[in-house]
């Protein structure tokens, strides 16, 4: 077989005026050269697939790599013929291999690094030589690396444009410059060291510390340190939850009045939380968010000092957020230095980024660095004027560390023109006048690192006074990475024309950032939404859309996915949105799926001409009274706020005629609650269309019923009514199911009463009791007997199939006048112990014993 061993080890022209190194030359930045090339091989079954690998140096890195290409056809004609296969950096992990164990020993060698390997290479016998020399240079280069401390973390960052989508992301990177734009955010970074006072010791909003700037920020990073976190608390994920809850609410009513926000993340460890804040309309450009923290203090672990940092990308930037704590004490000065560096090598976010690896990077937090001023010089004045901080700041501990190297390198900080922020009396603007008259400081700072970052503002917030610290901000405008999409999809265009179309490299795939999608605790009418990201990793665009299932939808009722179906351009992502909503219209449904399933639902995500993803959507219910059945409801013993999501599916599958009471209570609290309001009872109950929409009090009356309070009933008897007739109605079957049919041939009330009798206890007991009670509201002419007659009738002889009838409307009214008309002749006696009074409170608490 033909191979490009003498042009690789020649340069003679593959083509009329260019060499095989020139062809591969084409495929790497200018900074970046190629040392070697040599030509293996792969066996993949029956196969033999040829392999160039590429010995590369990066200038800007300092480091070498091997890029393995494939290719189909020699010689080489163009650039778009090699398809990056593998990448190996040569670092402090990389080995090469001969294999001794193969029957090819002299024809086969290993490639393998700590992410991959090893991986089988094989070369032809007439390459021998040229393998020598490609060994001998990669020992060289390794040997160049062992040089480096081995705590020394090496760039290969240039080594990520060939480890996506290779050639395609490779291009579109040189030619960023054609489409790439840069437009202006504000970013507001603040710290405080609370001095573990809680949340509930400032009465007032913090907006004074929070929103200081003209203009409202887009992104707000707030870091706190020493949040109150008692021992107890400690051991109950609760209560540290509820802890952080009552800050982040706080700062949440303390941003900018002027603008909608809402928290992309916080994320704590033991007392130190870093909170990130964002613009509404600026989330859905937010197409990464990772946490990721390192604990300090006591023996390095136990996290009482420490860093925590939060990675996002916006648009086409990647920003990074820290807040520390670091060691304190005058002294000290090396141990805040160990932290400092001990944060920095131990942050590494999930997708392998360092805090160096972002174009933006804030840093605050209570640094803990002093002002150390000589021995026997006296403290200048009232520390009140810019001379005077000027004057202290000379004996920066800070500053002086960052001069000598030992931290922050390459950080830039503002020029400081408050007071020093530590330490002093909680609740005054008075320096420490404890026996330990503590030095004032210069503890909390802003800090940032990066291109295109303006600082606006820095200062301090005197008239905060919880602390014995003062809390600190900084207003940032920053030039964002930003893709012009017009721009980047003709440069996408171009650079697709350049790459050869192979129908095996070409299959259209995405990656979905998780598959279960969990929503929490889901209440019922309480909607919820949920955010996750599908990325296009393959050399051309994609369509995807969600794929319709055999209920004729691509989700259940109660699920909402926005957007449906999209495009993804090459390396680009899309933020879905799935809104979750266990309402009136849905509750039946999902009660029954939950009876069937433990999810809420599976989803199809389908990629056109590329295979199918299954997404499953899951939670946990918290059961409501709301479209539960009154058997299921009589068979509690608790209430319903009480039962778990498994513990509720167990009593609605539950077919047993064993009742713990022959009336449900939540049934009862209504009709007694309405039997008390007398005449404010008029008009109360709506029309039958009206009753499904729910009024701002209704969460109110849900919670009061879910839990069986004893306080006052929470709204009033419009909303008790429509709560009585929702309790009616949401079940997935009628309450006078299964005789509703029966019912409807009636022609007088004994015939119905033989019907009525067959009736679950349950059942009857709710129908007779609400008969007797809306019977004496329409003797108090509180109701008025048709509309009842109309809307209660409609609801108790629920039918989708008798529905059609002509005169089903008419019929539902004739039945219910049976039992509700006063000039009908008196009831019978047909509810078992359901008591014989005529809707008074008396009568209705006697159904309630078991």
């Amino acid at each position: 077989m033909d191979t490009l061993s003498e042009a690789v080890a020649n340069g003679t022209a593959t083509a009329a005026t260019r060499t095989t190194k020139d062809i591969v030359k084409e495929r790497f930045k200018e900074d970046e050269t190629i040392e070697y090339i040599f030509e293996a091989y792969q066996i993949k079954g029956p196969e033999y697939s040829n392999r160039l690998l590429a010995l590369v140096s990066s200038q800007s890195g300092g480091t070498f790599a091997i890029i393995a290409f494939s290719y189909l056809r020699t010689p080489l004609s163009s650039a778009n013929e090699l398809i990056i296969n593998k990448v190996f950096a040569i670092d402090h992990n990389f080995q090469l291999r001969q294999d001794s164990k193969s029957s090819i020993t002299t024809q086969q060698f290993d490639l393998s690094t700590a992410e991959d390997g090893p991986i089988k290479y094989y070369y032809y016998a007439t390459e021998g030589h040229h393998y020598e020399e490609f060994v001998a240079k990669v020992i060289s280069f390794k040997s160049t690396m062992a040089q480096h401390d081995p705590e020394t973390v090496l760039n290969f960052r240039w080594l990520n444009d060939y480890r996506q989508i290779g050639e395609v992301k490779q291009e579109l990177k040189k030619r960023e410059s054609e489409y790439i734009v840069y437009k202006d955010i504000i970013i507001y970074c603040a710290t405080w060291n609370v001095n573990n006072k809680t949340c509930s010791d400032s009465n007032n909003p913090l907006r004074s510390w929070l929103a200081c700037s003209e203009k409202p920020p887009d992104i707000y990073a707030i870091g706190l340190q020493e949040l109150d976190t008692p021992t107890k608390a400690m051991l109950n994920s609760t209560q540290v939850q509820a802890i952080e809850k009552q800050w982040i609410d706080k700062m949440m009513d303390s941003v900018h009045p002027d603008v909608e926000y809402e928290i992309l993340m916080s994320h704590r460890l033991v007392a130190t939380m870093l909170t990130v804040i964002v613009r509404k309309q600026l989330r859905q450009h937010i197409i990464r968010c990772r946490p990721k923290s390192v604990a300090r203090g006591i023996f390095n672990t136990l996290g009482n000092k420490g860093g925590v940092a939060i990675s996002l990308q916006l648009n086409e930037g990647n920003i990074c957020f820290v807040n520390s704590h670091l060691a304190a004490h005058m002294g000290y000065v090396e141990e805040r230095n160990q932290d400092y560096n001990a944060i920095v090598e131990g942050i590494r976010f999930d997708d392998g980024r360092t805090i160096s690896d972002h174009d933006h990077i804030f840093w605050v937090g209570d640094l803990n660095y002093r002002i150390q001023e000589p021995p026997g010089q006296q403290r200048p004045g009232p520390l009140s004027d810019a001379q005077t901080y000027e004057l202290l700041l000379q004996y920066d501990q800070l500053r002086q560390e960052m001069r000598r190297g030992k931290c922050f390198e390459g950080y830039t900080e503002g020029e400081i023109k408050f007071r020093p922020t530590y330490k002093y009396d909680p609740g005054t603007d008075n320096y420490d006048s404890s026996e330990k008259q503590r030095a004032p400081a210069y503890c909390d700072r802003v800090l940032w690192k990066g291109t295109r970052i303006e600082q606006l503002a820095y200062n301090s917030i005197m008239e905060i006074r919880q602390s014995d610290h003062k809390p600190v901000y900084a207003v940032f405008q920053v030039k964002v990475k930003t893709r012009d999409e017009v721009k980047y999809k003709r440069v996408q265009e171009e650079v697709l024309k350049a790459v050869d179309k192979r129908e095996n490299d070409n299959q259209p795939q995405i990656n979905v950032e998780k598959t279960v999608i969990d929503f929490g605790t889901v209440r019922f009418n309480e909607p919820s939404t949920r955010d996750f990201n599908v990325y296009n990793n393959c050399p051309l665009p994609v369509d995807f859309s969600f794929k319709e299932k055999d209920i004729h939808a691509i989700c259940e009722p109660w699920l909402h996915v926005d957007p449906r179906q999209d495009s993804l351009l090459i390396d680009s992502a899309r933020s879905i949105r799935l809104k979750m909503n266990a309402n009136v219209r849905t509750i039946a449904g999902l009660l029954r799926k939950i009876r069937a399933s433990d999810n809420f639902d599976i989803l199809i995500l389908h990629v056109e001409n590329g295979r199918d993803i299954f997404i499953t959507v899951t939670g946990d219910y918290q059961p409501s009274c709301f479209g539960l059945s009154m058997e299921t409801m009589c068979r509690t013993d608790r209430p319903l706020s009480e039962y778990s999501q498994d513990q509720i599916k167990q009593l609605m599958n539950d077919e047993s005629p064993e009742y713990r009471v022959t009336m449900p209570r939540e049934f009862f609290l209504l009709i007694d609650y309405l039997y008390r309001q007398g005449s404010k009872q008029v008009g109360a109950f709506p029309s039958y269309d009206s009753r499904l929409s729910l009024g701002a009090q209704f969460n109110s009356v849900r919670d009061w019923l879910d839990t069986w309070s004893d306080d006052p009933f929470p709204a009033n008897a419009e909303t008790a009514a429509q709560a009585l007739l929702l309790l009616l109605d949401l079940p997935e079957h009628a309450l006078l199911e299964p005789v509703v049919e029966n019912l409807l041939e009636c022609t007088n009330k004994s015939q119905a009463m033989d019907y009525i009798s067959l009736l679950s206890p349950p059942k009857r007991n709710v129908f007779m009791h609400l008969c007797m009670f809306l019977r004496a509201g329409i003797e108090s002419q509180f109701y008025d007997l048709h509309q009842v007659a109309s809307t209660f009738g409609r609801i108790l002889l629920r039918s989708t199939e008798r529905a059609a009838w002509m005169d089903y409307h008419s019929r539902c009214i004739q039945f219910m006048r049976l039992f509700i008309d006063t000039d009908v002749e008196a009831m019978g006696n047909g509810n078992e112990g359901a008591g014989t009074g005529t809707g008074s409170g008396s009568g209705t608490r006697a159904g309630l014993q078991a």
